[in-house]
């Protein structure tokens, strides 16, 4: 079974750029309004860098700031006003270096309210990502997120940027914290983030983790992509006998995964092989059906492969009715059952399924029990099949194609 490898798109640099506090106008107090008490060689500096930014004249409007930052001996609360004027007009400015440190210095004011710090992150955050500077837009976000764990814009932010600068280890820590809050939420990821997350896990060679979220990736949003990698990764697994190859085979088929001329042959020779000539005369015949098989070189070849499979299975028709007559036993049953499910007369295996499973206990039990879930499932009998699916137990293998049939039965 040939590897058909998960494909992701490259996501440009799609950052949320937050709102924050971008503070519009500060509006500069009289004495007798603030809560401040503005000295007239602070207060008037102010209102003529307020006055700069209402007439579109930012640089103009830093100058003012540094007028009122040069005077002597501020107040804290005269210091928090001058700052936060300055990071407007170096925001409206463009000269980012003269906002973050504006806001770096806010925010690291014991006399800024943890309420106006939020804001003031968010602020910072949208200067770093304006900028171009990933560092500190992670080392904020980070900041932000210990006061407030919850926001999850803010984390998003946070793993997207981690993303662009390749530190994959923490892209995994954040999206598994995201995760485990999603999940405490009742939320749902979103496809993105289990995408990127399930790429950093390649980046860093760590295969469980690739697959395990390549299993998530599956159960919350299951494409014909997904279904055809984890079947492949499943395929690859060794000592694999041809019973086993025949039911991902199966599985592929059911996911609309069969595209190759190698698949349709591949498992038509393993349905042979197991004793089933029906099956293999159904796939054959649908390969041929759809101008998959019989084309240019092959056509002669492919009609012959269809001829001998008829032969072999019109030969099994003959003698099936007397071992369906003379069944007595696990063995005869499974076999019995094993027909109709390659017939695919779903009603008539599970009977012929629950009555081997009856008989007592067998090597092939799990193999047994998914062919009866199988078949329930594709007779419309959902919930008697999860049943039997949960049943299976013991063996990775058929568990974990248990678990896969357990998504198509949902």
């Amino acid at each position: 079974m040939k590897t058909k490898y998960f494909r992701h798109t490259h996501w440009a640099n799609q950052l949320i750029l937050l709102s924050g506090l971008l503070f519009g106008m500060v509006p500069i107090p009289s004495s007798a309004q603030s809560p401040v008490d503005l000295r007239a060689e602070v207060h008037k500096p102010l209102l003529a860098a307020q006055d700069a930014l209402k007439n579109n004249q930012p640089d103009t409007a830093l100058n003012f700031t540094r007028d009122a930052l040069s005077v002597a001996n501020l107040t804290t609360g005269e210091r928090v006003i001058i700052l936060r004027l300055q990071a407007v007009a170096g925001i409206r400015a463009k000269k980012w270096d003269v906002a973050k440190a504006a806001l770096d210095a806010l925010v690291a004011s014991p006399d800024v309210a943890v309420a106006d710090r939020l804001p003031l992150l968010e602020t910072l955050m949208s200067v770093a990502q304006q900028s171009k500077d990933n560092e500190r837009l992670v080392k904020t976000a980070s900041a932000y997120l210990k006061i407030r764990p919850g926001n999850s814009s803010v984390r998003v932010v946070m793993i997207q940027t981690l993303s662009l600068m390749g530190d994959h280890k923490q892209v995994v820590s954040e999206i598994l914290e995201k995760l485990r809050l999603d999940t405490e939420a009742g939320a749902k990821t979103p496809e993105q983030e289990l995408r990127m997350l399930a790429v950093s896990y390649r980046q860093l060679k760590d295969n469980q983790g690739y697959q395990s979220t390549l299993r998530r990736l599956l159960d919350a949003y299951p494409t014909k992509a997904y279904w055809a990698e984890v079947i492949q990764r499943m395929a690859q697994q060794p000592n694999l006998g041809p019973r086993a190859e025949l039911d991902l085979y199966r599985l592929l088929e059911q996911t609309n995964n069969f595209e190759e001329v190698a698949e349709y042959l591949e498992m038509a020779d393993l349905a042979t092989k197991v004793g089933l000539p029906a099956e293999a005369v159904r796939i054959l015949s649908k390969g041929l059906d759809r101008g998959v098989l019989g084309k240019g070189v092959d056509v002669a070849a492919h009609k012959k492969l269809l001829a001998d499979v008829q032969k072999k299975a019109q030969d099994d028709a003959r003698v099936f009715s007397q071992l369906e007559k003379t069944a007595n036993d696990v063995v005869a049953w499974s076999a019995v059952a094993d027909v109709y499910f390659s017939q695919q007369n779903w009603s008539a295996a599970h009977l012929a399924y629950a009555k081997a499973l009856d008989l007592g206990v067998s090597k092939r039990e799990n193999e047994l029990r998914l062919h009866d879930a199988i078949s329930l499932i594709q007779a419309g009998q959902k919930d008697n099949a999860k049943t039997q699916l949960a049943n299976i137990k013991g063996d990775v293998f058929w568990v974990d194609l248990a678990s896969l049939w357990g998504i198509l039965a949902r």
